[in-house]
């Protein structure tokens, strides 16, 4: 157990928390197919084809960050993690806001995403994935 301790360690306290890693060919065309998977949710028009898009999304994006190599343990520790000079204003309050809106999904049991929320969150994460040069 105190190797891997030191594992962690050293490979979590970089100081710096972001490290380029890039995406491969491969990477382009499985993140194209999700994001067709994800346009398919949407036009079905139901509450619950809805939110399994706005999750697949926020999944997506997180791939993304992670083959990026943007390092955190959590999803809003990677969206930190982005240089605020490297993006517009727009990209860091849509991802923010796509993010929120997922979070509210998850944790208030209650919540219908209504259509109109999952329509504009998805062009949010679309915006996002496109100002990476993913999409």
């Amino acid at each position: 157990m105190g190797i891997i301790n030191l594992f962690k360690k050293i490979f979590s306290s970089s100081p710096r928390p972001y490290v380029r890693m890039g995406l491969g060919a491969q990477d382009m065309q499985d993140i194209a197919r999700k994001w067709q998977e994800i346009e398919q949710h949407m036009n079905i028009g139901k509450p619950s084809n809805f939110k399994t898009a706005i999750l697949e999304a926020d999944k997506l994006l997180g791939h993304v960050l992670k083959l990026l190599g943007y390092r955190g343990e959590t999803m809003g520790d990677r969206m930190k993690a982005i240089p605020r000079n490297k993006h517009s204003r727009e990209f860091f309050d849509n991802m923010w806001q796509s993010h929120k809106l997922r979070n509210e999904m998850v944790h208030n049991m209650n919540y219908e995403v209504q259509a109109f929320e999952a329509r504009e969150a998805i062009n949010k994460f679309r915006k996002v994935l496109q100002e990476l040069g993913i999409l």
